[in-house]
């Protein structure tokens, strides 16, 4: 085992427990991840604020502000005023936040900014439900356009009221 501590673990800067190499003049150590610096800084809370005070304007802008949000989540919640689209209560940080589709792309919504919204996890369902109606009617209608093309395509005439194929 006295090996093992000779070979991968060496002192440098006063620091018995470095993971190096010893070859050459410039050793590779791996870099402690205490010693990485990050970017994610802390967003300080408004000095009269509090959880527990019940201004959900405030705590759901905030929630739009934090680092780790994704840019496109925190623009939909500032558009929306930190509300969800479907129930219209205000986003608490412990709610899990969906992107759903106001018009889904099933029925031909596009995958565009302006048909996004943020939406509770069980508004999302419940929505989803909402829609399968409207995207089996778009399947249906879509369906029946083809069938009406192909059919226009084929020559028919008129016979005593009756469609007959030439």
């Amino acid at each position: 085992m006295k090996w093992l501590k000779k070979r991968y673990w060496n002192t440098r800067k006063g620091d018995n427990w470095v993971f190096s190499s010893r070859k050459g003049d410039n050793p590779i150590e791996l870099i402690r991840h205490t010693n990485i610096k990050t970017n994610i800084g802390h967003i300080k809370v408004r000095g009269d604020a509090s959880v527990f005070d019940g201004n959900l304007t405030y705590w759901s802008t905030r929630m739009g502000k934090h680092p780790q949000m994704p840019k496109r989540t925190a623009s939909l919640i500032k558009k929306q005023k930190g509300k969800c689209a479907h129930c219209k209560l205000f986003f608490r940080e412990e709610d899990v936040i969906e992107t759903d589709h106001i018009i889904p792309t099933a029925a031909g919504g596009k995958d565009e900014y302006k048909n996004l919204q943020l939406l509770h996890r069980h508004c999302h369902d419940k929505k989803t439900k909402s829609d399968l109606k409207i995207i089996d009617n778009y399947q249906r209608r879509k369906r029946m356009e083809e069938f009406y093309k192909w059919f226009n395509k084929l020559n028919w005439i008129w016979k005593e009221d009756i469609t007959t194929m030439i």
